[in-house]
Order: structure tokens, then sequence, then C-alpha cells
């Protein structure tokens, strides 16, 4: 299932690329900026600026779970049945589905209309989520066709995922995202729901099936913003040579509407974004210890790969 395909990004893979969002993962990460993918099914989203209040989801409800309030009608979730009538009905758009399946077919065809941009410009289509790694099977017959057309393939990845099922596709994959968010997999579990040691193990794996890797770790002040966390991430990049470079992603809360709009409470609103000047000892603190490699930790400000040594 897939829950939002996204043009014209840059930084997910090498020139303009193609995001295609699967919907569903394993993990539970405290700062997702995209809770609605971690369901595996259909959800209903609420955009209550859109409410009218015109009652036709309050007609056609039947489980009794839409109430009025200060900002609409909106969805009790305790008592929702998902039957979707509620954003069938909705006239306004107020109350939308997210999700969506794909046959093959219908999907490649959605890639392939940005197909001549990749030609000009360079790029290709990545692969996120979610967890596209958890729907082995249809990843890598939509890798295989693109691949097979001609179209660069990347995937964005937690690593969370059976390799047994998911390494069908990694022939028809040029490169990897993949994030480790923390080392101490006590610490990852309190985090993210789950520990790490599958996550470091398919990285090895991966590597050496011969997938070219970038390791991203999303920068949360408070919970993961160490410097014994960084650079013990940066120890275990350096001993495996197809990893290419380290990535740190400052934290945002660029997502938080879309819990209200799930009906639910987002668990950090009282962290803030990191200083910059905090990120920048943190990459210099990674590039210590990748010195004497030709592997390189940076961050991204404005669209540029910025470098602390």
């Amino acid at each position: 299932m897939i829950f939002n395909i996204q043009k014209c990004s840059i930084h997910d893979g090498h020139g303009l690329r193609t995001l295609v969002f699967f919907k569903g993962c394993p993990l539970r990460c405290k700062w997702c900026a995209n809770p609605e993918s971690q369901d595996y099914g259909q959800e209903i989203m609420e955009s209550q600026g859109k409410c009218i209040g015109c009652g036709a989801c309050l007609k056609v409800c039947p489980a009794d779970a839409i109430f009025s309030a200060e900002d609409g009608l909106r969805i009790d979730r305790e008592k929702c049945i998902k039957c979707f009538q509620c954003a069938e009905h909705c006239f306004a758009g107020a109350k939308y589905l997210v999700g969506q399946e794909y046959e093959i077919e219908e999907l490649y065809k959605q890639i392939e209309k940005d197909k001549i941009f990749y030609s000009i410009m360079g790029g290709g289509v990545t692969f996120s989520g979610g967890e596209p790694l958890t729907h082995p099977r249809y990843l890598a017959e939509i890798a295989k066709t693109c691949r097979q057309k001609g179209i660069d393939v990347a995937i964005e990845s937690c690593g969370a995922g059976n390799y047994d099922e998911f390494k069908e596709a990694l022939p028809y994959v040029n490169s990897m995202f993949l994030d480790i968010k923390h080392m101490d997999s006590g610490r990852h579990r309190q985090l993210t729901g789950a520990g790490n040691e599958m996550i470091l193990e398919n990285i090895k794996k991966i590597a050496s099936f011969g997938v070219d890797i970038t390791i991203r770790t999303p920068v949360i002040p408070g919970l993961n913003d160490s410097k014994d966390n960084i650079t013990s991430t940066a120890e275990f990049i350096k001993e495996i040579p197809q990893i290419k470079s380290y990535e740190l992603l400052l934290y945002h809360q660029f997502g938080v509407n879309k819990y209200s709009a799930l009906g639910r409470e987002y668990a950090l609103s009282d962290v803030n974004p990191p200083e910059e000047s905090q990120i920048r000892e943190l990459v210099k603190a990674a590039n210590d210890v990748l010195d004497g490699t030709d592997k390189t930790c940076f961050y991204i400000k404005d669209n540029e790969k910025m470098i602390v040594k």
C-alpha cells in the first residue's frame, strides 16, 4: 500500500527523485514526521480547517463515532470501526483516506511520468516509507520493473526487515539510505519500540551484497544527540567499505499537525530543533573518527551539504 508519491526531491538520491512512500512500519519513533506511514492499513485523516459542519459524516457513521468539537466534527477513534463512510461522504474534504493499493504496472506508470526529467537532470525513483523492506515481494517487483526500464532505484529505510525476504530486491537497487537512530540497543528500544540488533546486522548484509549505502541519524535533542552516540555510529560506519557517507538530519516538527489529524498526541511537543552550533560539533566529532577513510559526515542546510572538519 502506498500513501504518497512526491515529485522533484533532491535529497533522497542523486539528481531529481520521485519519492514513493510505502505504508506500514515496524518502528514507532517518537519523532516520526509521517505518522500516517506507521499503520499498514488505510486510515482517515482530518483537516479540520476544511470542516463546514454539514453533518454528512454524522448521518452515515454506523458506530456513532462522530462528535462536535471546537474545530468542527471530529472522529472518536476509540469508537471508529474504520468503515470509512465519513470520508466517502465528506463533501469538503475535511475527512480523507490515506493509503492506496497500486498494481505494479499502475505504480510504474506514475513513476514513468518523470522519466524525461531523469534523462535531463539525472535521478530516478526512491522508495521510502513507512518501511519498504517490509513489503519485500512488491518492492522487488517494482524495483525490477524500474531498473529494466532504465530508471535508477534508491531505497530509504530504517533497516527493520527480514533480510532473507527483502534480499530479492537488492539486485535492482543502485543505492540505499539506512537509518541508525541509536547505537545502544536498549535506548533504541525506548525511542523506537524495537532494539537495533537486526538493523545493524541488515546493514552489514546489504553492504556485503554490494549496494552503496549512506547512513543517516536524525538528531533529536535530549534523545540521541550525545557525542558518544554519534562517534559510536561513526566507528561502526568506518569498518564497512560500502558505506559511502554519514548524514546527520536536523530534527524538525513539520509533521506535528498530522498527529492531530489522526487523533493522536505528539510525544515530543516540548522538544525544539537543535542549534546549528551543536550539529557542527557533532559533524566534526564524526569526521574526526572517519579521518583517514574515504567517508565523510555532513549535514544539510539550505539544500547544501555542510561539512565540518
